[in-house]
């Protein structure tokens, strides 16, 4: 498999255990297969130099995972577990969330999924505020046209890395990603307008949902399902004279009251 680096600087042999542990998926190296993707990220991060770093990789001694085969809600679960939430009451969406629908990803030694940076963050913390519903998440996504990144994980991917050259970038940012950007930016801003002044509530799958139903992804014809109801009470510690009091120790009642005063 050919992948490429977008960066401000040749890179020809990335080093396993360096980098930051909230970035998408962890601590590791990000590469995609789409070079036009690639070169767009180097124009981005690049001041003087634009660099588009060429990699090939056998990967069929390795465990791949993508995150295609889980859903949208998978990813956002994943973007979550690593990067956090904004806020209480997304934090402890993103808690109840992880705890449901995190998948393992332990043994993978790369991981494929959507490439995310701070103006896509908005949608997820949207959708953890419960201002968007998970098919409306999934539909600003793709409509971003966010692209797949390839994520070397584990020591024994990055030894399988071979690096087959680069190249300068000249070319200028894509004005349809720009644009794009903009308008899930306008969409966002005027649902939460909707919401604050209207009393909007969007109709479908929203956080809170997923939290009280376990839903399945049906791959084939792209939509979730149902499963187990989990109407469990939650139980916290409520204690109002505890000094340490932590996130965790909301009542399940006081969080939705939290937020549905909040959207």
């Amino acid at each position: 498999m050919r992948i490429y680096h977008g960066s401000d600087h040749i890179l020809n042999k990335p080093l396993f255990g360096v980098g930051k542990e909230d970035n998408d998926y962890g601590s590791g190296f990000y590469t995609t297969q789409d070079k036009e993707k690639a070169e767009q990220w180097a124009l981005v991060n690049g001041d003087d130099n634009a660099i588009c770093n060429i990699y090939d990789i056998d990967e069929e001694q390795l465990e791949v995972l993508s995150l295609d085969d889980y859903s949208t809600l998978a990813w956002i679960v994943e973007l979550a577990y690593h990067r956090g939430a904004r806020g209480e009451s997304a934090s402890l969406m993103a808690e109840k969330l992880i705890e449901k629908y995190k998948i393992d990803t332990s043994k993978a030694d790369i991981i494929i999924g959507y490439r995310a940076d701070d103006s896509y963050i908005d949608i997820v913390d949207a959708f953890l505020q419960n201002q968007l519903t998970i098919e409306e998440a999934d539909r600003l996504f793709r409509k971003g046209n966010l692209g797949k990144q390839v994520f070397i994980k584990s020591a024994k991917a990055f030894d399988a890395l071979n690096f087959a050259g680069y190249y300068e970038v000249t070319k200028e940012r894509n004005q349809d990603e720009i644009n794009a950007r903009a308008d899930v930016e306008r969409f966002l801003r005027n649902r939460r307008t909707d919401i604050q002044l209207s009393g909007f509530t969007p109709f479908g799958i929203k956080a809170i949902d997923a939290i009280n139903t376990l839903y399945k992804y049906n791959k084939e014809y792209k939509y979730y399902e149902p499963s187990v109801s989990i109407m469990k009470e939650i139980k916290f510690n409520t204690n109002p004279n505890n000094p340490h009091k932590k996130r965790g120790n909301w009542s399940w009642q006081r969080l939705v009251i939290h937020i549905q005063k909040h959207i």
